[in-house]
């Protein structure tokens, strides 16, 4: 008999947050649109706030003791299109190709630990989930999260970050969503400062755009900057910043949300 928990989230169904630890926010999210439509309601349907939730994600599986427990989520294609009603009909074929894809996405992370009397650092590959159920005319699929992701969704508190499913849901690129998860972490200041090459990891651009900057503005920044501002209302300012020198090394956004919208 399986082990697997069921996380929800005690939120009313009328608005989802997504909440994601910073370190998370910052990391390279190798993966499709539709992947992370399926991946921030999965989310938003967890219950991220319980530390217990945590511990029993992080168990030990009584079957297979070489795996955590992890956590399951339920989702309709029903609530999928309610939530993505752009995807029309192919509502449950998109939930169940991308709930396929996920299991194949992984993120990098550092973990401390130590050895010895000493702490070391080691890089670790995370996956987000690792199985997928498929109940035959229901209308659903159940996703499996990881033992290991749970530290980035789970008992959250302090430094994490918040917006609402709905802010993001109707975006059309990927690079608009990514670039709204890090303005939802800086809410407070409406600032955020990023080296180059972290912002070029963590939105996945291509390597024609991390080598050229006018085509990272081009084809990246300008675009996302573009849809935030006429879906969302987000006024924004950005610049790329050199200091001490003519290569530029930084990026720098400025924003201020609506008034009338409250995103996050």
């Amino acid at each position: 008999m399986s082990a697997d928990i069921e996380v929800l989230s005690t939120e009313a169904d009328s608005e989802r947050y997504v909440n994601i630890k910073n370190e998370l926010v910052r990391r390279a999210q190798k993966m499709s649109l539709p992947v992370k439509r399926l991946l921030a309601l999965a989310i938003a349907k967890t219950d991220s706030k319980q530390k217990i939730l945590l511990h029993q994600a992080q168990a030990k599986d009584p079957i297979d003791s070489d795996r955590m427990v992890g956590w399951t989520v339920k989702i309709t294609a029903a609530e999928y299109l309610e939530n993505y009603p752009q995807v029309g009909e192919n509502a449950y074929a998109e939930l169940k190709s991308s709930a396929s894809a996920l299991m194949k996405c992984t993120v990098h992370m550092i973990e401390r630990k130590r050895e010895r009397g000493k702490w070391i650092e080691e890089p670790i590959e995370v996956p987000f989930t690792n199985k997928n159920i498929y109940p035959q005319g229901k209308g659903h699929v159940v996703i499996r999260f990881s033992g290991e992701i749970a530290p980035f969704l789970l008992a959250l508190e302090g430094a994490f970050t918040q917006y609402k499913l709905s802010s993001a849901a109707h975006l059309r690129s990927m690079y608009s969503w990514r670039l709204m998860e890090m303005l939802a972490q800086f809410q407070k200041t409406g600032l955020v400062r990023i080296g180059y090459d972290e912002f070029c990891d963590a939105l996945d651009v291509p390597d024609s755009c991390r080598k050229d900057f006018a085509q990272l503005r081009r084809r990246v920044i300008e675009p996302a900057v573009t849809e935030l501002k006429s879906k969302n209302g987000i006024e924004i300012e950005w610049e790329g910043t050199k200091p001490g020198g003519r290569k530029i090394t930084g990026l720098e956004f400025k924003f201020t949300p609506s008034k009338q919208r409250n995103l996050f």
